[in-house]
């Protein structure tokens, strides 16, 4: 499943753009830790229902990773 998001980022996202592949190797590496640490905060710490944490720990993990993408890629 990494691999197809990837490519469909590469496609459609960042076309032609130098080491994209290697960024997103690492950042889905990072990307459960990110996730968990963040359910944590929000369900742990806030007391968030457990569901709705989940979801916006899963979006926010997202948004956050696609900016660093974003940002490293630029031209």
């Amino acid at each position: 499943m990494v691999i197809f998001t990837a490519g469909i980022l590469r496609i459609f996202v960042f076309k032609e753009r130098k080491n994209f592949f290697q960024l997103f190797l690492v950042l889905s590496i990072v990307n459960p830790f990110i996730s968990s640490t963040s359910l944590f905060f929000l369900f742990g710490v806030f007391g968030i229902n457990l569901i709705a944490a989940k979801i916006i720990g899963d979006v926010f993990t997202s948004l956050l990773l696609f900016y660093i993408l974003n940002f490293f890629l630029k031209d």
